[in-house]
């Protein structure tokens, strides 16, 4: 169960920094003077890029970490019931 939980908190950690650069890039797209018809990423912007980077590699990293912990993890051996002697 904390393997799931490690790796929703990793997609949720990659997915908002990803939308947090998407909406870095929109908003400087509508503070251009001549406006834009489109939001492309801008990818060569390392000024930026280098806060978004770190914590889109922690939360892929953990997503990693708990998909190969769930994947890695053992069985529970479950007891058979046992019969009373007669």
């Amino acid at each position: 169960m904390r393997y799931r939980v490690m790796m929703a908190l990793g997609l949720i950690l990659a997915g908002a920094t990803f939308a947090g650069w998407y909406a870095l890039n929109a908003f400087a797209c509508g503070m251009k003077p001549t406006g834009c018809g489109r939001v492309t990423l801008q990818w060569h912007d390392w000024e930026a890029l280098q806060l978004f980077v770190p914590s889109f590699v922690a939360g892929v990293v953990i997503f990693a970490y708990g998909l190969w912990r769930h994947l890695r993890r053992r069985p529970v051996r479950r007891r058979a019931p046992q019969r009373e002697a007669p």
